[in-house]
């Protein structure tokens, strides 16, 4: 899981093959051909190369058959269930005043998807964070208070939660990807439902705040009527009620 994260060829390869299972039976291609995956797939022959090699790499596709003329897709489920990503379903839309194949456009879709994973990723393990904070202040017994204690400091939280958000830069850094690039795929979250986007800021009320802007220059964003307001990166919220954010295993088969 972490190594499709951090890679964006594996993020790549992984949608390809995802989107291959959806278009053939049994996740195998009969007398298969890179321009027969191009013909399946709307991705370049290059590109199609890339995705291949990348999966063979990793033992996800086998050859078999007749001078290995059948090139299967192999499952991508882990037999250790928490190494698994489970994905949204995913309803394929072909945008008719786009000048892009459709397929190709579908198969950017779950990789976007697949992207999209890791804020969503971050975000439980925050929340999971919080939960094992609170839990440390009101345990059931001791057993509980270690766990949770255990739980905090593997996470880096201590005794204390605050909610710092998720900026740009750190989704970018994770995914290996341009700072403009992770905007796009926050926006491209917020649009087909798998996430919601709160902006985050802390406020506080001073009556004196007209004698003290100089000094505490540097712990504000800005000042709105007597209220300081420091702003932070953003948060998310998993919509998992949504049909789109309905999260559903199905793909991996």
């Amino acid at each position: 899981m972490n190594d499709m994260y951090c890679n964006p060829e594996l993020r790549k390869a992984i949608a390809f093959s995802l989107f291959i299972k959806t278009r053939v039976k049994s996740s195998a291609v009969q007398r298969w051909s890179i321009n027969k995956l191009h013909e399946i797939t709307g991705v370049s022959a290059c590109a199609v190369r890339k995705r291949i090699d990348t999966l063979k790499a990793l033992g996800l596709v086998e050859f078999t058959g007749k001078n290995n003329r059948c090139l299967v897709f192999k499952s991508l489920k882990s037999h250790t269930s928490h190494r698994n990503v489970l994905v949204p379903n995913i309803e394929f839309i072909s945008r008719n005043d786009s000048k892009k194949n459709a397929y190709a456009q579908n198969v950017k879709f779950i990789e976007d998807t697949l992207s999209a994973m890791l804020i969503i990723d971050v975000q439980n393990r925050k929340n999971y964070a919080k939960q094992m904070i609170q839990q440390t202040k009101y345990p059931k017994d001791l057993k509980e208070l270690k766990a949770a204690k255990k739980a905090c400091n593997r996470f880096g939280y201590g005794d204390k939660f605050r909610e710092n958000g998720i900026s740009y830069k750190y989704i970018a850094e994770k995914l290996s990807v341009s700072v403009q690039k992770a905007f796009d795929l926050v926006k491209f979250a917020v649009k087909n439902e798998i996430l919601s986007k709160y902006r985050n800021i802390e406020k506080r009320f001073l009556s004196s705040i007209d004698y003290i802007k100089d000094m505490i220059l540097n712990n504000y964003t800005y000042i709105k009527g007597g209220v300081i307001c420091r702003v932070y990166a953003n948060t998310y919220e998993v919509k998992a009620g949504s049909p789109s954010a309905r999260f559903a295993g199905m793909v991996y088969n």
